[in-house]
């Protein structure tokens, strides 16, 4: 029997990979030896105490700290890293970001993408993110590129996930073969729809309405920033309706709740009740406007 991962049925489910959210406010990336990885990465082997209560303050403050491959332990920040610290220096460096504070050390203008293979956490991740990552360091020029591999994103069940840093922009269900393309849409800073989550800062249902839109103009040659407008939500909850821009072209987009059985994660497709209904926004028209 050939065996099932999560992220398979949710594809075979239908479930839409924009429309999850907005992303966390900024990302710290705490390098650490990938073989000492652990779930919850706050008891990773060799961690202290004090590491893992600065990671969960960062944690609660809206920052999500990941742990990423690197022979030597180091930290990065809004492009800046500071290489060799030790876990006692990056716990004071993670409490006084959690404070607002910044930190100093060496800017990279390489645009970072963290790719999730932390097979501990879902094995969907160590399957198809691996093989992403692969791809990516394979196919990604290390001038302009720093490829990482990083402990659960969230949302197994749409591996690959990545998270395309400075600008926090979240991508899943990247396979391999779509490496090159994704590449090159970040290269000219426009979104890789096919694997596209959203505008890290807009809500759920505005990231399924932006989505729709930029596929509706992409079709008729025309790509921006889509701005959206006049919400009207309709007295059942469950149907938004925005007035959307992109570029000279104008559109009217309505976007719905839509209920889909969920598994998060591997483990739970065997469970009992662990199969649970979640409702998701998805478009239902992308109409023009004269």
């Amino acid at each position: 029997m050939a065996r099932i991962f999560c992220r398979d049925l949710c594809i075979e489910r239908g479930e839409p990979v924009p429309g999850l959210g907005p992303s966390s406010r900024s990302y710290v990336l705490l390098h650490w030896p990938r073989g000492d990885w652990r779930v919850p990465r706050i008891e990773s082997h060799g961690m202290p105490a004090a590491l893992g209560e600065a990671i969960a303050a960062a944690n609660a403050a809206g920052i999500h700290v990941a742990l990423v491959d690197g022979d030597v332990i180091g930290f990065t920040h809004e492009g800046v890293t500071r290489n060799h610290v030790t876990p006692d220096q990056a716990a004071e460096l993670l409490q006084d970001i959690a404070r607002g504070g910044t930190i100093e050390g060496e800017h990279d203008p390489r645009l970072t993408i963290v790719c999730c293979t932390d097979g501990k956490q879902d094995p969907c991740c160590a399957r198809y993110g691996f093989a992403t990552w692969k791809a990516l360091r394979l196919a990604a020029d290390p001038a302009r590129f720093r490829i990482l591999q990083s402990t659960h994103l969230g949302g197994c069940r749409f591996a690959a996930s990545l998270v395309v840093l400075p600008q926090r922009a979240r991508y899943s269900r990247l396979e391999p073969n779509q490496v090159e393309e994704f590449l090159a849409c970040l290269e000219s800073g426009t979104p890789f729809l096919p694997a596209y989550r959203g505008n890290p800062a807009l809500t759920a249902p505005e990231q399924m309405a932006e989505f729709a839109v930029l596929s509706w103009a992409r079709q008729r040659g025309a790509s921006g920033e889509v701005l959206l407008a006049n919400e009207q939500i309709h007295a059942d909850s469950q149907t938004i309706r925005y007035a959307a821009t992109i570029g000279a072209h104008c559109a009217t987009v309505v976007v719905k709740k839509v209920d889909f059985d969920v598994n998060t994660r591997c483990v739970t497709i065997f469970e009992p009740e662990g199969t649970k209904e979640v409702a998701r926004w998805v478009a239902t028209s992308v109409v023009a406007e004269n």
